[in-house]
């Protein structure tokens, strides 16, 4: 399975479908997350294996820390509102500046430690599972600001 197809398309589609209005649902907040988080685990499963090296680990927990910091990030920043009793939810400026800081900075990572040779060249699994575990903080975060948040009626007192 080559990187590519999912560079060039299935992450942009992801991130412009996020660009546009729609319903806050379990459905859709889990469904994506999970479809790369198990085309990640398949594709780690089949791939050949790599030697677990401490530089990989700390590597891989980098890339972690950067998916779960700019995920819960982009998660506040949602814009959100309610359409009758739906919640709605529509990304914006900043959380699309969010997500180009992220992969830019995902890039600059891997090229740093396939350049000094911290590690071996990331494949489509470690790609997306980064990419799984951030939409999966972005949604949690937006399920927290809509699903799990109780509602004010309008008019009432705060």
């Amino acid at each position: 399975m080559t990187v590519l197809p999912i560079l060039l398309f299935v992450i942009p589609w992801s991130i412009w479908r996020q660009m546009h209005a729609r319903p806050v649902t379990v459905e859709a907040l889990v469904k994506l997350p999970l479809i790369f988080g198990v085309v990640a685990t398949v594709v780690a499963l089949t791939a050949h294996t790599h030697t677990v090296t401490v530089a990989a680990v700390v590597y891989n927990a980098a890339c972690a820390v950067l998916a779960i910091a700019f995920g819960a990030w982009r998660g506040t920043r949602v814009s959100i509102w309610h359409e009758q009793d739906t919640p709605m939810q529509r990304g914006n400026r900043t959380t699309l500046t969010l997500w180009i800081v992220m992969i830019a900075l995902k890039i600059g990572l891997g090229t740093l430690a396939a350049v000094t040779g911290w590690i071996p060249a990331e494949g489509a699994a470690a790609i997306l599972a980064f990419f799984a575990l951030t939409m999966a903080i972005q949604n949690v975060a937006v399920a927290r600001r809509t699903l799990w948040a109780p509602r004010t009626p309008v008019g009432a007192a705060a």
